[in-house]
């Protein structure tokens, strides 16, 4: 977009957007003062989806008044439901929307699937300057996940396997996590927020359907166990220590606090319980799953050990 738009080299600055707190002055400060310098300024606001009703009336006051040479792009990243994207009700009341749905400035975009996983896949063989043997240009597309981004990291390991013979073979779509899990801030979200409940044992009886037990189960494990640790460093005075973009610090930081040194420390006993039962035979998976969800409910509920 920026680069069709002939206004010569677009300065990027990325912004995030949350449910809690507004925008930084530097956003404001870029959006509505003239810069001394020529060079135009893209200001892209990820997230935006999250924004609330008082939120969107600031910005669409202020973006009638925006610098000409400003080009503030909003990101809304929820979920497709269905072919059309899930436009927040509250935004498609408002004045901002309408304008640039008329004006033709809204792209849209169901993302990676499996129709178009295969244009994507020969795209970064030509990038890379890689071939696939015969049926693994199939296999791969079948195991790369229906994302992007998580699909590029897991091409990324790719590249690293065939990095000599710049060959793929069919053999290497096994190197490609399994896919499916829930994130793990959308899981925790959910935990967190009343009402969410249905969404997330709906996942869970997925899950117990579909045999997938052991997958879920321990990806979580893992994702607990993990998150947890930076929780830890990151209320104890040992930010620079994680390693993680300033938004994901930002949220773990506030769950951890919400939790406290006790609440950490339970979700690392949780994690630690429900792996020794299924590796004891204590417990069957299913049970370890639905017990561990269900604690975890309790202690995000509680905000305390």
């Amino acid at each position: 977009m920026l680069a069709g738009a002939g206004a010569g080299t677009w300065e990027r600055r990325a912004f995030w957007g949350d449910d809690e707190d507004p925008l930084p002055d530097a956003f404001w400060t870029d959006l509505t003062i003239k810069s001394l310098f020529a060079q135009p300024k893209a200001l892209i606001v990820r997230r935006a989806n999250a924004f609330k009703v008082d939120q969107w009336d600031k910005l669409g006051g202020a973006i009638t008044g925006a610098s000409p040479d400003v080009w503030p792009i909003f990101c809304l990243e929820g979920e497709w439901k269905g072919k059309k994207p899930a436009v927040p009700a509250h935004l498609a009341k408002r004045d901002i929307w309408k304008r640039a749905d008329k004006g033709g400035w809204v792209w849209q975009s169901g993302g990676l699937d499996k129709k178009s996983m295969g244009d994507f896949l020969r795209r970064w063989a030509s990038d890379k300057g890689i071939s696939f043997d015969k049926g693994a240009e199939v296999a791969l597309a079948q195991a790369l996940p229906e994302d992007a981004v998580a699909a590029k990291l897991e091409l990324d390991k790719i590249e690293l396997a065939v990095w000599d013979e710049k060959v793929v073979r069919r053999e290497h779509a096994s190197l490609v996590a399994p896919t499916g899990e829930m994130e793990f801030f959308d899981l925790m979200d959910s935990l967190a927020r009343r009402g969410a409940e249905a969404g997330v044992w709906k996942r869970v009886l997925e899950d117990h359907m579909k045999n997938a037990k052991d997958r879920m189960l321990f990806n979580l494990i893992g994702y607990l166990a993990s998150q947890a640790r930076q929780m830890w460093m990151l209320t104890h005075g040992e930010e620079n220590a994680v390693r993680a973009h300033p938004f994901v610090k930002k949220k773990l930081t506030a769950k951890g606090s919400q939790l406290g040194e006790k609440g950490i420390m339970r979700l690392i006993d949780l994690a630690l319980d429900a792996e020794y039962s299924v590796k004891t035979g204590l417990r069957r998976q299913e049970e370890v799953l639905d017990m561990l969800i269900a604690d975890l409910i309790s202690l995000f509920r509680s905000g305390r050990a």
